[in-house]
């Protein structure tokens, strides 16, 4: 059987100047990604990690909720031409129909904010994640980058916790994961420090391990050249020593050999559609 191999592509950009998200950056605009994963697994059928941001045909099934509206003025995200989400899964012959599993890095609107979108499939998460989720009031909620509204109702019957399978020992220094597919094709590692249960994915048996940190960093040369931004982006953290320790765990995996991967950074990965997908459109 060959690895399990997951693919990754863009389906918005935010707009940031490099000085906020790395230490000694320069005064100018660089597009962030906001990427989604894909991968086809006998145990999850056709599988995405996080679904992106929500787009206008999301919001114009949902309650109008002013703290999003604040949300959205303040990051002014980009949604790319065309439904990018649809256009990627297209790829492999997917529609967004046919996706019966969605694994959750954690409850940030970029993150989940299209899940209404699937209302079928089964949803995975960290347990500390839901729960913290869950005994929060909306506005402490919102003020973390969580949003009621982008939440599906009947998530409850359709939710499943990495914390329920079996722990094994992750490559590198990454400690123990979480064995998501029981066969230790995919691992869910803990990654404190960003929100409230954020995990990144493993991927231990290609041929270089790959490790999807998700929000460790905007970008990789903050972790790896020690230039994690500061203020006013620190603000974002939820506990910045654990995130802290997070980065040491990314850029030790680095150095043991691994591939590394952000949900964010703008340059280009071995796993990423984009290229093709641009070269397409």
């Amino acid at each position: 059987m060959s690895p399990l191999s997951p693919r990754f592509f863009t389906t918005s950009l935010l707009p940031v100047l490099e000085r906020l998200v790395l230490k000694g950056g320069r005064w100018r605009k660089t597009d962030l990604r906001v990427r989604v994963g894909y991968f086809h697994h006998e145990a999850t059928g056709h599988s995405l990690i996080d679904t992106g941001y929500f787009n206008a045909g999301t919001l114009q099934g949902l309650k109008k909720s002013a703290f999003l509206e604040i949300y959205r003025a303040l990051l002014r995200p980009s949604t790319l031409a065309n439904d990018r989400l649809s256009i990627g899964l297209a790829r492999f012959g997917v529609t967004t129909k046919q996706i019966q599993t969605i694994l959750i890095t954690h409850f940030h609107a970029d993150h989940i904010g299209r899940l209404h979108d699937f209302p079928d499939a089964k949803i995975m998460c960290s347990r500390k994640a839901w729960t913290i989720y869950r005994s929060n009031t909306r506005i402490k909620n919102a003020l973390a980058g969580v949003f009621d509204v982008l939440v599906p109702d009947d998530i409850d019957k359709r939710l499943a916790f990495f914390e329920d399978h079996t722990v094994v020992t992750a490559p590198g220094a990454l400690g123990n994961g979480y064995d998501l597919l029981e066969d230790g094709s995919l691992l869910a590692i803990d990654l404190p420090g960003h929100a409230a249960g954020h995990v990144g994915f493993c991927f231990p048996r290609l041929p270089v391990p790959l490790f999807y940190a998700t929000d460790s960093q905007w970008l990789i040369r903050a972790i790896l050249e020690n230039r994690a931004p500061g203020f006013p982006a620190s603000l974002v953290g939820a506990d910045r020593k654990a995130l802290r320790s997070s980065m040491r765990k990314v850029e030790a995996f680095v150095k043991d050999g691994g591939e590394v991967m952000l949900c964010h950074d703008p340059n280009g990965h071995p796993y990423d559609l984009d290229a093709e997908l641009e070269a397409r459109s």
